[in-house]
């Protein structure tokens, strides 16, 4: 089983969308067994794949017995170090993205204080520290029999959530929007795992001198060597135009597009295995979706999937069959990355 973290330090870049899509492309068309987990506290992918009866039932009025994110978290709030489990995702045979689901939760903001002070807590070797900022690894340890591979919907933060999710991670995938500060996010992101990454295994080699059998007990990562690599980054929602050679990016977004590998080499090098080379890391390039993407909302469907019963019409069917086409050539390339990486 392999695990993904989908990650920008930059929000509003489409992640979301293309998590789901993607995910759910693999559940449907590549014969692969997916697992989604929205870690993000705003609850995007959750909201994308449940209609809003569900969620009332779940968030609101509680008549629902689905376990969040939170649920498994929240034993830390009691004192424990353990996650509740065993982990009950969601089923995808009851919804439209095909795909099976430990949907997210607002109180996750709320236990990253918790895992603010695991991370003290770990660098003072106290064993408690290790054993929460590792829930994601338990979480991982228990489902890694039932599917191929785990992707996490992560928000833009740069805090002790999303690095507790990436810690835990074999990949990080990367998607851009044509803006500077996706340039920049790229270049925070790799400073700051570069950074809490040396402090982790620093205070891992010396809690196992301290106390081996602790570490031998619990579910715990020893080595970050094969975690948090770079698998690749998508470009999203550029504008085209219409020319000789066919459609390419607007001026603006253009030159914005020619930084981007370069960026990606420069930043993401210390994270990125030899057997990937620069085109590999490039997976695709998605256009400016217009009236697709509100209508896979309303629909809660993949924009692969739409129809005519969602209010596909004209020149839209032709945007979900291309759709549809880089999602398949996206999937290929992300899955050769896994068998090589």
């Amino acid at each position: 089983m392999k695990s993904i973290a989908f990650f920008n330090n930059k929000g509003g870049v489409g992640k979301t969308t293309l998590a789901c899509n993607l995910v759910s492309y693999l559940n449907m068309h590549k014969g692969k067994r997916v697992l989604l987990v929205d870690a993000d506290p705003q609850c995007n992918a959750t909201q994308a794949i449940l209609d809003d009866d569900r969620c009332e039932a779940i968030y609101l009025s509680n008549t629902d017995p689905t376990k969040t994110l939170y649920h498994y978290l929240q034993p830390f709030e009691q004192g424990d170090a353990e996650i509740a489990l065993p982990a009950e995702p969601l089923l995808g045979t009851g919804n439209r993205f095909r795909t099976d689901l430990i949907p997210g939760h607002p109180r996750m903001s709320i236990v990253e204080d918790q895992l603010s002070d695991a991370w003290s807590d770990l660098q003072g070797r106290q064993i408690r520290g290790y054993r929460i900022t590792n829930w994601c690894h338990q979480l991982l340890e228990n489902v890694k029999d039932r599917y191929d591979i785990v992707v996490f919907d992560v928000g833009p933060s740069l805090g002790a959530l999303n690095r507790s999710v990436i810690l835990a991670c074999d990949f990080i995938l990367t998607p851009f929007g044509c803006d500077i500060f996706s340039l920049l996010g790229m270049r925070n992101i790799s400073q700051w795992i570069t950074a809490w990454d040396l402090q982790y295994m620093r205070s891992v080699v010396d809690g196992i001198s301290d106390n081996p059998a602790a570490f031998q007990a619990f579910k715990i990562v020893q080595n970050t060597s094969t975690k948090h690599r770079f698998l690749g980054y998508s470009v999203q929602q550029y504008v085209t135009r219409q020319f000789k050679t066919g459609p390419r990016p607007v001026k603006s977004y253009d030159e914005i597009m020619q930084q981007i590998p370069s960026t990606v080499r420069e930043a993401m090098a210390p994270f990125t295995t030899t057997s990937l080379e620069a085109e590999d890391l490039e997976l695709g390039h998605i256009p400016y979706l217009y009236s697709l993407v509100p209508m896979a909302q309303a629909a809660k469907s993949p924009i692969h999937s739409l129809v005519n019963a969602d209010g596909v019409i004209g020149s839209q069917y032709a945007q979900v069959k291309s759709f549809s086409t880089l999602m398949s050539g996206i999937s290929d390339k992300l899955l050769r990355n896994l068998e090589r990486a």
